[in-house]
């Protein structure tokens, strides 16, 4: 019997080599690292010699790999140009993670923006705080990643930037002979450092007042009066909440689009753009 190249097993060698190895390739395709490792040796089984070797705690693709991989990645668009036009693609997703704050505002339109730009792709999203995105983003749970730099920093490559201003309950009063109470994120988190430093550079002592992990618990500290905190301004404050007074500006934070090791990289360029526009009109 004539030897045949199966699809599933090269879709599998070909996100071994854009994801850097098994583990990040088996969870962009929702399978067992076991299941991608079958798949991998199946193929060379049938090329007759070892496509990937271990390289220190990766992967490397033999010369032999190279060529498989190069036929592979032929031999798919091909296959997924057939079914495309005889209309038996299966749906593509997309998952996008996003931080907490802004998503109210900034979702709608960022939906509506990708759905005119990627029209092929079912969008999901994955709401979390930076710094669990930017571990979904390494290990490859999520595709893309839109995220937020407290710091402000390489303003000149970020899709947007954002004011961080002072936001406060509508009930609560500065103290006059006391440190500013401050309410903030638990650690780890990008907003801290500016937070310190913002209130280090006007010479107001402070005091953290409370501590939150996710960002509904940090608005209701705010709401309750038990102090200040230092957010990213994207569109309207939620009720109950205003600017602060009698804290002087601070600095921006800026907004970047990560993706996964092999994301597709017309969804990454579609999704920075959309993300620039919906940031340009909340300006």
């Amino acid at each position: 019997m004539a030897q045949v190249l199966d699809i599933a097993p090269l879709r599998s060698v070909v996100a071994v080599a854009e994801c850097g190895g098994f583990h990040r390739a088996a969870t962009v395709l929702h399978l067992t690292q076991s299941a991608v490792s079958q798949h991998v040796r199946r193929v060379e089984a049938v090329v007759g010699g070892p496509v990937v070797e271990k390289s220190g705690r990766g992967v490397a693709f033999t010369e032999l790999g190279h060529r498989v991989l190069a036929h592979a990645r032929t031999i798919l668009a091909a296959h997924d140009a057939a079914l495309t036009d005889l209309g038996a693609a299966e749906e593509r997703v997309l998952l996008i993670g996003a931080t907490e704050h802004g998503a109210d505002v900034m979702l709608p339109g960022l939906t509506s923006a990708l759905g005119e730009r990627l029209p092929e792709w079912r969008l999901r999203f994955r709401l979390d705080r930076n710094v669990m995105l930017a571990d979904a983003i390494e290990h490859g749970v999520v595709d893309l990643a839109v995220m937020l730099d407290g710091c402000g920093l390489d303003p000149a490559n970020a899709s947007g930037v954002v004011a961080l201003k002072w936001i406060s309950g509508r009930s609560f009063s500065m103290p006059a002979n006391e440190p500013l109470p401050v309410v903030i994120y638990s650690e780890p988190c990008t907003l801290r450092e500016p937070t310190f430093a913002a209130l280090d550079r006007i010479g107001v002592p402070y005091r953290i007042a409370a501590e939150s992990s996710d960002l509904s618990g940090l608005f209701a500290a705010v709401r309750s009066g038990l102090g200040v905190a230092l957010l990213p301004m994207i569109g309207r404050l939620p009720d109950g909440l205003c600017l602060a007074e009698g804290l002087a500006p601070t600095s921006r934070a800026t907004v970047f689009v990560r993706g996964r090791a092999g994301v597709d990289a017309s969804a990454l360029a579609a999704v920075d753009k959309a993300v620039r526009d919906v940031l340009s009109e909340q300006a």
